[in-house]
């Protein structure tokens, strides 16, 4: 399992967030007239990560974006997809692809590995997969990409990586986690008692990890 952002993708997460949230809150301001639409992004985000009811993330999102906001739920994703197909691309600008990222996996995959890119669940198919582009890893065959649309949990919970687990179907003992972030990569995975890496601080180049294994 393999992390996206600061491990496969190089980027400025702050200053992509300030982007970000520059290029969505317009558009959500238009149908959300009467309230403010980045507190209600917020709680929804956070009620998505830390709510363990069961339900797709996608679901969890949406059904509290649209408690909240008052907003009709068809309307709601309307306004999101189009957000995502035809401004965040923009974005673009703000990451690039990781030295010996891609050619590191693709060795990792002929040496029989399953790869996942563990990527948090917060963002949508969409959205993780322009990401992917940046990244340069889009036309890799994961066995498994984590989005909204596919998984119950999110980072930090140690849950997110169980339910990769399942969804592979392999055993803790057979698994290694690589990430850059301690509290969302590092700490959930090694609480289960899976292996981790610490990239940029047990390693600094990722093609290092071929050599461990």
């Amino acid at each position: 399992m393999i992390d996206l952002d600061k491990t496969l993708l190089e980027i400025d997460f702050d200053e992509f967030l300030k982007s970000y949230f520059s290029l969505l809150i317009p558009k959500l301001k238009k149908i959300i007239i009467d309230k403010d639409p980045l507190t209600i992004l917020n709680i929804s985000v956070d009620y998505m990560i830390n709510e363990k009811n069961g339900e797709l993330n996608i679901t969890k999102f949406y059904n509290k974006f649209t408690e909240l906001s008052g907003i009709d739920i068809e309307e709601a994703k309307n306004v999101f997809l189009e957000f995502y197909i035809n401004d965040f691309p923009k974005l673009s600008t703000f990451g690039k692809p990781a030295k010996n990222g891609k050619e590191t996996i693709i060795k990792l995959i002929g040496l029989g590995y399953k790869i996942v890119l563990a990527t948090n669940s917060i963002f949508p198919e969409i959205a993780i997969y322009e990401r992917m582009k940046w990244a340069n890893v889009d036309d890799i065959n994961f066995t498994l990409v984590t989005t909204m649309e596919n998984m119950h949990f999110a980072k930090p919970h140690s849950e997110y990586y169980l339910e990769i687990l399942e969804k592979i179907n392999v055993k803790i003992s057979d698994v290694l986690m690589v990430g850059d972030d301690l509290n969302m990569d590092i700490l959930p995975a090694k609480k289960i008692g899976i292996k981790t890496i610490h990239f940029g601080f047990d390693i600094k180049d990722i093609s290092e990890i071929v050599n461990l294994l």
